[in-house]
């Protein structure tokens, strides 16, 4: 009797030990599955960002632009033939300088391009005489980028119009990259801003990458502002389609739709463009051909082509 006692008894302890160590094992088990899971994802992410970014920064988006860790100059000319209208010569410079010993996060921008949200997916899609004499204007700004990873960042920019009044800008923009499945891409991108010509604004965009492959990249866009000066809300939405031909060639085929709110709830133009760009005899010198073909609500909705020839040169991107 004590021996079946005592076997009892190790046996109750025994159980006891059992279920004490089982949720930390579960918890243990649990904890690997999600490290687990929490590397897939990064890898997917990592993965789906490179290809998205490849194409923002072999076109030259303004968004890469902004998450320069070190130094970029780029200058760019570029000859507008538009139906109806004489030939347009149009030179753009963009100086990002890395400040020293500042561990990488202030930078002095000199650019003559428009780097608001309002005008970012435009810029490359159109240039005709009206956005020309809106865009010539030359900033100096000063950026502090507070975060930056393919996942998140976060930047504040104080700028200054050197041709306009002087003008003086303040913006903070944070980007959040979220990967949908293991083929596709969800970027949102929220500013906010203050000018002294047009005061307190808002500006947001959403961009839906799917990626068939390394090479090949379909894109929707939505963007939006308000301001205190702007047609109540002014909108724009995208589709492109990105393929890479080689390390030096890449094609972008689009269109897009622009609106706004106020006075009424109105389209105010259509556009469809194909954007080929080539490096050039060096890896910092390209050239873009850009054949287009926009509807305008002040020209009826009437048909207008046009093409661009630009030679950019780049140096430290």
């Amino acid at each position: 009797m004590f021996l079946l006692s005592a076997c009892r008894r190790e046996l109750y302890l025994y159980a006891c030990l059992l279920l004490l160590l089982q949720p930390l094992n579960a918890s243990a088990d649990q904890q690997q599955a999600e490290s687990l899971v929490d590397i897939a994802h990064q890898k997917i992410s990592t993965r789906l960002e490179n290809y998205s970014r490849w194409f923002d920064n072999f076109f030259s988006d303004p968004r890469s632009d902004e998450e320069v860790a070190g130094t970029l100059l780029r200058l760019r000319g570029s000859t507008i033939i538009t139906e109806g209208e004489s030939i347009q010569f149009d030179g753009k410079l963009k100086a990002l300088l890395n400040l020293p010993n500042l561990e990488r996060r202030f930078h002095l921008i000199l650019s003559s391009e428009d780097d608001n949200a309002r005008d970012e997916t435009l810029k490359d899609a159109r240039i005709n005489q009206e956005l020309a004499e809106n865009t010539t204007d030359t900033s100096l700004a000063l950026q502090y980028t507070q975060q930056s990873s393919s996942k998140f960042s976060l930047t504040h920019r104080l700028g200054f119009n050197l041709e306009n009044g002087f003008n003086p800008q303040l913006r903070s923009r944070v980007r959040y990259s979220l990967p949908i499945a293991s083929q596709s891409l969800l970027t949102l991108t929220q500013a906010v801003f203050w000018e002294n010509h047009d005061g307190f604004g808002e500006e947001s965009r959403v961009d839906y990458d799917y990626s068939f492959n390394q090479n090949m990249l379909l894109r929707a866009t939505g963007q939006g502002l308000f301001s205190e000066v702007s047609q109540g809300y002014e909108w724009l939405t995208m589709l492109q389609w990105l393929t890479s031909f080689s390390a030096s060639q890449a094609l972008s085929v689009g269109a897009y739709t622009v609106g706004e709110t106020s006075p009424q709830n109105q389209i105010t133009e259509y556009n469809m463009f194909l954007k080929y760009r080539q490096r050039f005899i060096k890896k910092w010198l390209f050239i873009e051909l850009q054949p287009e073909i926009y509807w305008l609500r002040e020209k009826d909705f009437k048909a207008t082509t046009a093409f661009t020839l630009s030679l950019e040169v780049q140096f430290g991107k």
